[in-house]
């Protein structure tokens, strides 16, 4: 069985919708794992299609101008195939951007941690108009929503979020919702009656924050760009805050993978919002599949020295391009991981 026919079948069991379109998507997925690029020339050279690469180049084009994207189906697929940590899921929400000519695309995206490592579970691209393009309140609640439609709130565990993810009205939605969030916060923020930097310890008691009564952790750190990390939560005390915060780097590794470090999406020319978003749905089912792959490979106890070395993603997409390219000599490599992908799941240890 190939690749592309694997994919199709999963998608769908998983997705459904016009089966044409289905065809196309799987095939697009193929593409991009095989020439590590979005770039739709590229796609097209690369596509297993029997027509002319001018033809495959046009029903790329109209796939990404005129897919519905079932966003939700998508998220229900990757929650299917990754174990429910005892506490919860553990989610991540930051904004990735890159410029094409004078168009800044942002896209605002939350994950859910699996390791070291975020995988996207809901995403937006934001309004040309957003300031800065940083999302606000009203991007955030939405796409929040959306996710609780699929995700209850009773199996998550935290959100972790950086500096541009403040304001009352966000946090107290979010405490609403029952959803525990660690925030980290600006030097000046008014913890109390003192600013985070006139602060000298972690407060054992909730803080007057924005009018909100919240838990307050400081810890001193070793970076370049900062020395103190100040955090705070609606539900965990201070350290257990700071330590929870940390995992939120799992969606910056994400963005790396997505980008020059795996599969590039900044190739792309699409600057379409909708379009967009279909390109980021394709990017991630790209990406969930070859690191599900690294995930099983890496727990191979037989597994060679070099393979050990490398990111579950790189090692999952460098040797699923390298089964591509020799199908007969690894077939039963091949075999099990498109097994993977019709029904398999992640060891429970990896979520953990």
């Amino acid at each position: 069985m190939s690749l592309h026919i694997s994919i199709l079948t999963t998608l769908r069991q998983q997705v459904g919708g016009n089966l044409s379109r289905l065809k196309c998507l799987a095939d697009i997925i193929f593409a991009i794992t095989k020439s590590r690029s979005v770039n739709l020339v590229k796609l097209a050279t690369d596509s297993q299609m029997e027509c002319s690469q001018s033809s495959r180049y046009r029903r790329f084009q109209r796939f990404f101008a005129t897919w519905e994207l079932p966003m939700l189906a998508i998220t229900q697929l990757i929650l299917g195939k990754i174990p429910k940590p005892k506490d919860g899921y553990i989610l991540s929400i930051d904004r990735t951007n890159w410029q094409f000519g004078k168009t800044h695309i942002n896209i605002l995206t939350i994950g859910v941690i699996v390791g070291k490592i975020a995988v996207p579970l809901v995403w937006q691209t934001l309004p040309q108009t957003s300031k800065r393009g940083n999302s606000n309140t009203k991007l955030r609640i939405g796409l929040m929503s959306k996710l609780l439609e699929v995700l209850p709130a009773k199996d998550i565990y935290f959100i972790a979020m950086d500096r541009e993810f403040h304001g009352k009205r966000w946090l107290a939605w979010l405490d609403k919702k029952e959803v525990t969030f660690v925030l980290r916060i600006k030097a000046n923020t008014i913890v109390g009656d003192l600013l985070a930097m006139e602060c000298k310890r972690s407060r054992v008691e909730r803080q007057s924050i924005w009018g909100m009564n919240l838990y307050f952790g400081k810890k001193e750190v070793r970076t370049q760009r900062t020395q103190t990390l100040y955090v705070v939560s609606n539900r965990f005390k201070s350290k257990k805050a700071l330590n929870a915060y940390q995992r939120r780097w799992g969606i910056e590794v994400l963005f790396g993978h997505f980008k020059k470090k795996g599969l590039n999406i900044e190739d792309t020319h699409l600057r379409e919002a909708k379009r967009v978003d279909t390109l980021v749905a394709v990017v991630t089912l790209s990406f969930f599949f070859c690191f599900s792959w690294g995930v099983i490979l890496k727990h191979n106890k037989t597994l060679p020295a070099y393979i050990k070395r490398k990111s579950y993603f790189r090692a999952g997409l460098e040797h699923v391009i390298e089964m591509l390219n020799h199908p007969k000599r690894l077939e039963q490599l091949w075999n099990q991981f498109l097994g993977w992908i019709d029904n398999g799941a992640f060891p429970k240890k990896i979520v953990v």
